[in-house]
């Protein structure tokens, strides 16, 4: 099934389900290709998947063994992250966008270190130019110190969420993971990919890690770690392995992207997508798992939305709070 949107609702009332899932369903919008040449295939998803398209276009291409676009993915991947640190998170705790940081994102390559150094504060862009190679307490300083707004926002983070809440181990896919899904068209298994895969070696990450697992707090940091090795230029980690023939991967601000493509006599005759989304929302996937293990509390629905926030999914998540819960969406 194609997700287009997921419903979920909270019932503090009801100890044996209180999270329910009600998936959405949309069109097998990749379908729109078939019959059409290589070439007008990797020019129309772009074009519809328009959400990533720049990381759209770079899985297409490899799929239908086309040459690497020059679309640019890095400027979608800074958008995504930026419009969440600067104006989303800020939302949960009732504050108002970043409106400087905001303005900078759309300037040039100067502007880019200027709002990294804005990120940082100028204290630790003097001296820590990479967040993620810090230690725990050269971190805990830079929260402590509350610089910038993204510090003091960072800081508000830590201290609303307990490293157990929200917290969740598993996989990220493997080849055999990615392949199973797309002949099937749905993950076999858990499994979870989102911005933080190519941080785990990071030694701020690896060290919060060890400490802490995968806490609600790691995932949104992973997220701000994403957001300013694109400000410095730096494309990020690539995706784990080099796919078979006739399947393409990409990157995307969402994790892991993957197209596969099968051509006859220079026709389009199947083609599959499976997005990061495919993982994450699946029934017992990634979010169920993390909302499954917040606490029951008047703090709940925030923490819902950051949830979602930490996970990032590419199709709408809509929140509803029932029996004393103040309704909202995500």
């Amino acid at each position: 099934m194609s997700l287009a949107a997921l419903d979920i609702a909270f019932d503090a009332t009801c100890r044996d389900r209180r999270w329910r899932f009600a998936p959405v369903a949309g069109p097998d919008v990749a379908r729109c290709v078939v019959g059409r040449s290589p070439e007008a295939a990797a020019d129309l998803l772009p074009r519809v998947y328009n959400l990533c398209s720049g990381a759209h276009a770079v899985a297409a291409a490899a799929a239908l063994g086309l040459p690497e676009p020059s679309r640019d993915s890095l400027n979608e991947r800074l958008r995504d992250h930026a419009v969440a640190v600067f104006a989303e998170w800020p939302a949960l705790f009732g504050g108002g966008p970043d409106r400087e940081a905001l303005r900078r994102l759309a300037g040039t390559a100067e502007d880019r270190l200027a709002l990294r150094r804005h990120v940082l504060g100028d204290d630790l862009a003097a001296s820590l130019l990479d967040l993620a190679q810090a230690t725990p307490a050269e971190f805990g300083k830079w929260l402590g110190g509350a610089t910038s707004p993204t510090a003091r926002l960072m800081r508000r983070l830590r201290e609303t969420l307990h490293p157990d809440w929200g917290r969740v181990e598993l996989d990220r896919p493997d080849m055999a993971d990615v392949v199973a899904a797309l002949e099937e068209g749905t993950p076999r298994r858990a499994r979870e990919t989102t911005a933080a895969d190519g941080w785990h070696a990071a030694p701020l990450i690896r060290d919060l890690l060890a400490c802490e697992g995968m806490s609600l707090f790691v995932r949104l940091l992973a997220r701000l770690l994403d957001l300013l090795a694109g400000l410095a230029g730096n494309a990020g980690p690539a995706p784990d392995g080099r796919p078979p023939s006739g399947i393409g991967f990409a990157r995307a601000a969402r994790g892991l992207l993957a197209h596969r493509a099968r051509v006859e006599s220079g026709v389009v005759v199947d083609y599959r997508i499976l997005a990061p989304s495919a993982w994450n929302l699946a029934p017992d996937g990634l979010l169920a798992r993390m909302l499954a293990a917040l606490p029951t509390n008047d703090e709940t629905s925030r923490l819902a939305r950051i949830a979602v926030a930490a996970v990032n999914p590419c199709v709408p998540v809509r929140l509803s709070f029932e029996r004393g819960e103040r309704r909202g969406n995500a």
